[in-house]
This record gives structure tokens, sequence and C-alpha cells, in this order.
């Protein structure tokens, strides 16, 4: 429990961080590298390479190695953090709006988010919170993000199993139990409500949880594989944590070759299918046999 609660902390502590840091005008590579520094400075480590999603892109945009992007003026800005603590992970997110035409849409998500974790038991139904969250969104005539949900966590497993639906799903039979962990995270957008994946340029991978590849890997596909291992388990990473042992040229190459031999997953950008603009907030909970922690807000009581 102790490992949840200090990843938790970080985490609170780097989005006040972000607040006060991220501007119009960075590079995308900057906010990267020093929210990931951020978090190792507190005693953790990035749990997945940061998200930054710009506008009507919701999730797994992380820059590149060499990447130009920087933050448009006007623009939404969904920033995604994991924290991990010895595998413990914290998975929290917050939208920067510098366009108040979207504000009353950041609004409704926080507050849609906050009722829900709210009214959370051990005990109750996914598709119960879900219809929480659907309900305060769809009155402000917005739209949640159907096929982006919440999920269990693991150690050092992002998505370890469970799926938490932002809307009343009646398929999604399982309930909260006392002992695990959640990431709670309902996406609003004006737009159709479902994201499709962009596939021209994949920017966060992962070793798959078992191994499938069959293929015998050369000297340098090995050398990477081993170093995965090392550093990440199964958590995603990014071309930017490894350049140290490949350049970036031969690096994406290598990662290609492994992503084709089944070692390794891919994890698309995901885009508004409509190209409407999303929002995003997440909290990480924990079920204790007494109590229900926010432990990435500890500004949220129950």
């Amino acid at each position: 429990m102790k490992y949840y609660l200090k990843a938790g902390e970080i985490g609170y502590r780097v989005k006040k961080f972000i607040q006060n840091f991220v501007k119009p005008g960075m590079k995308l590579l900057e906010v990267a590298n020093s929210v990931e520094n951020y978090i190792r400075e507190l005693g953790g480590e990035p749990a997945f390479p940061l998200n930054i999603s710009i506008n009507h892109v919701a999730a797994h945009r992380t820059p590149l190695p060499d990447d130009p992007e920087v933050i448009p003026e006007g623009s939404i800005v969904k920033i995604d953090i994991g924290v991990h603590v010895n595998g413990y992970i914290a998975d929290t997110a917050i939208t920067l709006v510098f366009n108040d035409k979207f504000q009353e849409m950041a609004d409704v998500n926080r507050e849609a988010l906050y009722r829900a974790l709210r009214s959370l038991r051990a005990g109750m139904r996914f598709s119960d919170l879900g219809g929480i969250i659907e309900s305060v969104v769809r009155r402000r005539k917005y739209r949640v993000i159907k096929n982006l949900t919440g999920h269990s966590l693991g150690r050092y497993i992002i998505h370890a199993g469970e799926v938490i639906p932002n809307y009343r799903d009646p398929l999604a039979l399982g309930r909260f139990k006392v002992g695990k962990a959640y990431a709670i995270e309902p996406f609003v957008t004006n737009g159709k409500g479902l994201v499709r994946e962009v596939r021209k340029e994949i920017q966060i991978f992962a070793l798959r949880y078992k191994k499938v590849g069959s293929a015998e890997l050369t000297n340098d596909e090995q050398r990477l594989m081993n170093e995965i291992k090392s550093r990440f388990k199964t958590l995603p990473f990014c071309e930017r944590w490894l350049t140290d042992v490949f350049d970036a040229g031969r690096l994406r190459e290598l990662l290609r070759s492994l992503v084709r031999k089944r070692f390794v997953l891919e994890y698309p950008v995901l885009v508004e299918a409509a190209r409407g603009i999303v929002t995003q907030f997440e909290e990480t909970v924990l079920f204790t046999p007494d109590s229900v922690i926010v432990t990435t807000n500890p500004e949220i009581k129950q």
C-alpha cells in the first residue's frame, strides 16, 4: 500500500508542477523531458511516456527524440502522467485550457470525474460508475468517448484486465474490489464520442505480456530486448528512452522488426473520429478494507 500512496503523492505534485510550467509555444519534447525528470527527482519512475495530446488527439502522443512540435496558442492540451514506485502505479491526467471557448467542457469533465469518485464503494458495479459520469456529461450536451475506458492496475501492468466504462454499459459486469487499484478516466468531447487509430507514426511501445514471437532475433534485436526488459519490464516505453543504446534511426528500425516478430506491441495515436475537441481528467483510486483512497488527489474526499 505504501508504494501506491507514494506513487500517488508524486503524481499529485507533478500535476501541480505541470499547471505552472506548461505554456503555449513550448516544445513537446521539453515538456516531456522536464516532467519525466521531475518524477525521478521526487523518487518515482515514469510508468509510461508522458502523453501530450492536443485538441482532437485523445491519447498515446508522446514526442519523438527529434520532435519539432510545439504547444499551439488557443489549444486544449491533455497531459497523462504515469508514476510507479517499485512497480506500483499512479495514473493521472489533467487538461490545460488555453482557449476559453472550451473551458466549460473541461469543467464538465472534471465535475463528472469528481462526482463519480465521491460515489465509489467496494462492490459497486463498473457500469454504475460509468452511468454517473455519462449523466453529468450528457446534461451539458457533450459526449463521453465510449471506446476509451478506465482500467484496473497491477504491479508493472498499466491495463490489468478490468475495463471501467465511462457510460452505463450493461455488458460491464465487474465490481470494484478491496485490495485493488483502478484508474478512472473520463474523456469528454464535442465530437462523435469515439476515437480511431492513427498508425502512420507509432510513438509508444511495450513488451508483450506473454511471448508470442517465434522468429530468431539478431544480436542487435536481442540487445535491445534485454535493455527493454531490464529498464521497463512490461510497462510502456518510447524511443526517447533508448537513444543511449542505439541512434534514433537504428532504434526505429529495430523496434519495427520486433513488432513484426511479435515481441513488441504498438500503441497507435488515438484521435477523435469527427476531429472534435477532447478533454481528459484522471485519478487513481485504491480500495482498502476501511476506505477508498484517491491516491493522486488528496483534495477529493469521500
